[in-house]
């Protein structure tokens, strides 16, 4: 009986050292950190033995008591002794990556302490896809990038394609911190700025790609329908946006290769931006057969898009008002006059069309011969006085 108490007195006395807790300590790069150790100077082991810091991933002896047995500079033992402890500080400078690792002090056969030193790295970007930050898609297919960082802790991937972030298409291969985005039927609308971002608790690094998604032309024009008389003069514009930039951009006839020459005055072509081009033409209707259809057509790489529009004349009416005038008999003549104009105009989002009539008739009507009236005066005086002389011989 006397013997178990014994044994239970000893395990008392030594739990202190040979019960402890791992300890983590967290250091950024090119700082400074220590790393604890002390022992109670009242225990004596029964070899006595000196205080000794092990670099368990690497089995070195650091330190032998308060001398540093590795080539490292940046290392130093650190003592402090009171009257009931002695501790031996291991001061690490300068801190890199290779620090990183488990570390213990011992005293004889006795573990003091268990650190676990975490160095903390900032995040890196140490792979990506494409290689030169660039990659071009046709409008319809799938746009892949990647990017792989390292850092401690493990730095969280975030993309963004024009600043809009898009989870839903990314995927993180598991084991490697390797992350994917994928953008599916790319159109021409992701072209720009693709992001990808990898952050930790120390800071933030980014890669930006550039997406450039190629398209067939989009031709339109502002109207698809007008009317000219001939001998009219009208101007009509056509954008083309495509990426690349159209090759081929000219009016052309309905099944006509070549582009239109006779009827144009003036032509201009210009870019609106980096990826629009409009183009200018000014007509003049000189003969009947510039009237009719015509397209608008733009060619890619990628493919080809036209416009359609149609250009009719507009035929002058001739129609006829019927006036009434009255007048009675005059020595002066008598003009009578009217006058028909008309104008009608569309105004709608395409360009202005005009349809413009004018009808002007001029009837003129005589008043009776001032000769004939005289004559008909006398013929009036002669029958009464043929009745005069009538009524005198009766009486």
């Amino acid at each position: 009986m006397l013997s178990i108490v014994v044994i239970i007195s000893i395990l008392l006395i030594y739990q202190p050292y040979q019960t402890y807790q791992l300890e983590t300590i967290e250091a950024a790069l090119a700082s400074t950190v220590e790393l604890p150790c002390s022992v109670n100077q009242n225990i004596e082991p029964t070899n006595p033995a000196k205080i000794i810091w092990i670099r368990d991933d690497r089995a070195d002896i650091v330190s032998l008591d308060s001398v540093i047995t590795v080539r490292d500079r940046r290392l130093s033992i650190q003592t402090r002794t009171s009257i009931d402890r002695e501790e031996r500080v291991l001061r690490i400078t300068n801190i890199e990556e290779q620090d990183h690792g488990l570390y213990r002090c011992v005293y004889g056969d006795i573990t003091l302490n268990e650190i676990l030193l975490d160095v903390l790295i900032p995040p890196r970007i140490i792979s990506h896809s494409p290689e030169d930050m660039s990659l071009t898609v046709r409008e319809g297919q799938d746009a892949r990038f990647s990017c792989t960082a390292s850092g401690r802790p493990t730095p969280v991937i975030v993309w963004q394609v024009n600043g809009l972030s898009r989870p839903t298409m990314i995927t993180t291969i598991a084991g490697t911190n390797e992350s994917i985005l994928i953008l599916r039927n790319a159109s021409r609308f992701d072209s720009g700025r693709v992001d990808c971002s990898a952050t930790n608790s120390l800071s933030t690094v980014n890669r930006q790609f550039l997406l450039h998604v190629k398209y067939k032309p989009t031709v339109t024009v502002p109207f698809h329908l007008s009317y000219f008389r001939l001998y009219d003069s009208t101007t009509i514009t056509c954008r083309a946006c495509a990426v690349p930039s159209p090759t081929i951009f000219d009016f052309f006839r309905p099944k006509h290769v070549e582009p239109i020459e006779h009827g144009i005055k003036d032509k201009f072509d210009e870019f609106i931006n980096q990826t629009c081009r409009q183009l200018t033409i000014t007509f003049y209707f000189s003969d009947p057969s510039f009237f009719g259809p015509y397209v608008c057509r733009a060619r890619n790489s990628v493919g080809v898009s036209h416009a359609e529009f149609v250009l009719k004349e507009l035929v002058q009416s001739t129609k006829h008002l019927k006036h009434i005038t009255e007048h009675q008999p005059s020595t002066t003549p008598s003009i009578v006059t009217s006058t028909l104009s008309s104008v009608i105009t569309n105004n709608d989002d395409s360009p202005e069309r005009h349809i413009q009539y004018s009808y002007k008739s001029n009837t003129v009507v005589t008043g009776i011969n001032a000769q004939t009236n005289r004559a008909l005066q006398l013929s009036t005086s002669f029958l009464l006085l043929i009745g005069l002389l009538f009524i005198t011989s009766r009486c």
